[in-house]
């Protein structure tokens, strides 16, 4: 069986970096994909590594446009593409948070003037805090941890048993270092340059600088740390890489747009 490898899609922030994308990024074993976010700019990239027909499922950490906006690029592209294949569910399965199914549906009626728009193409069902579902085979846990709004860090095991784990959007947070435990690959947010930027109560903060991010790889005890959801340029990127590179101890990467990575 071949290693479970994750291509960066888009590692951009909120607001992108120039010619890049919103979060999102491609799970690939054997002939199974999943993508895990769908934000601006990601749905066109995908054909660039697979076929959008081939899609096993699809995975969105929380319910911020950056994070799933670009479903509706996806619904279009599925839509007036070419048809599912015979051995593939007829709908696309897409698992979102708590109230994303009726979330969509308002999104719908606004687009469409109807709420069930993307039922002619998506199985939309809203997962659960702490539940694990199989998406396209591969072992999907989402873990509830602190942003702004619900967001879940995602878990996922390979055949081999190498685990990836994304943040998602994320303060600091003792439910983060859980749900990165002994990860093979932790893909961490660092929206921020510094936690000055985010709120000064820290029961109200929403991300993670580099090295607040390099310091939830070390008491996680993960083997590889990929910064994701960062301001890129390059003394941003300096900064970032020493910030996180400081704190966490192991190897640091910054993940790169179109990038793969083998996670086991």
């Amino acid at each position: 069986m071949a290693a479970l490898t994750l291509t960066v899609l888009g590692a951009g922030p909120a607001g992108p970096n120039p010619g890049g994308a919103n979060s999102g990024y491609l799970l690939r074993q054997d002939d199974r994909a999943v993508l895990i976010d769908c934000g601006a700019g990601i749905a066109g990239r995908i054909p660039l590594h697979v076929a959008v027909n081939r899609l096993n499922g699809v995975a969105i950490s929380h319910l911020h446009p950056d994070h799933y906006f670009d479903l509706v690029a996806l619904y279009y592209m599925l839509k007036y593409g070419e048809p599912r294949p015979v051995d593939l569910l007829r709908l696309l399965p897409v698992f979102v948070p708590p109230g994303g199914r009726e979330c969509l549906n308002r999104f719908g009626e606004l687009i469409a003037n109807r709420s069930a728009m993307f039922d002619d193409i998506f199985d939309v069902r809203d997962y659960a805090a702490n539940e694990e579902i199989r998406i396209g085979g591969l072992p999907f846990a989402f873990h509830p941890v602190q942003h702004y709004i619900m967001s879940h860090a995602m878990r996922v095991r390979a055949a081999s048993g190498a685990v990836l784990v994304f943040s998602s959007d994320v303060a600091p947070c003792p439910q983060l270092i859980e749900a990165a435990c002994g990860a093979d690959l932790f893909l961490c947010e660092s929206a921020v340059l510094d936690a000055s930027q985010d709120d000064a109560d820290p029961a109200k903060r929403g991300h993670l600088s580099a090295r607040e991010a390099g310091q939830a790889a070390h008491e996680a005890g993960a083997k590889r740390l990929l910064i994701t959801h960062y301001r890129s340029g390059e003394n941003f990127d300096a900064l970032h890489m020493q910030g996180a590179s400081e704190a966490f101890g192991g190897p640091v990467e910054l993940a790169r747009d179109g990038q793969s990575y083998v996670v086991g």
